[in-house]
């Protein structure tokens, strides 16, 4: 009873950011608040497959995972925010997970798996842990599904000719993925490869369509 509701009080707060978040001007008109929420719930679900694979605490893991985006629904300048989210997010959410009945330890490690799922660099001075391979695992599996993929071409929808150059680039990258696939755990590969495997033949059959939308020649 005790792990639920430290769980269920992590639900509560992330779902109360959502709302005020939501209720705000969005500052991207993709990846609104509601695409947040919804990217952190999955990311929780994937979370979680990771930390039974692996063996490790699962209702850390996915309190961890709930909570890595929560900087996102905070008020600020979101231009660099990709780059100090992670940070921003840890500092947020350490009192909350005091407040909840997590330990020091494992607040200690969530706060420090918020921080370096970013560009791997916190400022707080622990060493990397488990906790952090689960979280920045689970966060690259959502960030390659199939949802995201029609998310990210909706960005360009308007412009053929840049979704082209957008999607040659992505191949380039999921080639290498497919060569050498970059997450930590076993469990996060596997569901990466997946997610990598259904990416490159549907961007290329975009690329082709993209091709022949074009006047025949005379």
């Amino acid at each position: 009873m005790v792990e639920k509701k430290r769980l269920a009080r992590i639900v509560e707060y992330v779902e109360e950011l959502h709302e005020k978040a939501a209720a705000r001007e969005q500052f991207d008109p993709v990846f609104t608040a509601d695409y947040r929420y919804e990217h952190t719930l999955r990311v929780a679900h994937y979370g979680g497959l990771i930390a039974d694979a692996e063996g490790f605490d699962r209702e850390v893991c996915v309190a961890a995972c709930l909570l890595h985006d929560v900087a996102y629904f905070v008020p600020g300048e979101h231009e660099d925010w990709w780059d100090n989210h992670g940070r921003e997010g840890a500092r947020l959410v350490r009192p909350v997970l005091l407040g909840a009945g997590f330990s020091e330890a494992e607040a200690a490690a969530m706060c420090h798996a918020i921080a370096v799922h970013v560009d791997g660099t916190s400022d707080d001075g622990l060493p990397a842990g488990p906790i952090d391979d689960v979280v920045s695992d689970a966060d690259n599996v959502d960030r390659f599904s199939a949802l995201r993929i029609v998310l990210w071409c909706m960005t360009e929808q308007d412009d053929l000719g840049k979704m082209a150059g957008m999607l040659r680039e992505r191949l380039a990258r999921l080639y290498k993925y497919q060569d050498k696939n970059p997450l930590a755990t076993g469990k996060g590969r596997e569901l990466f490869a997946e997610r990598v495997a259904l990416q490159i033949p549907l961007f290329e059959g975009i690329l082709r369509d993209i091709e022949i939308t074009r006047q025949p020649d005379a």
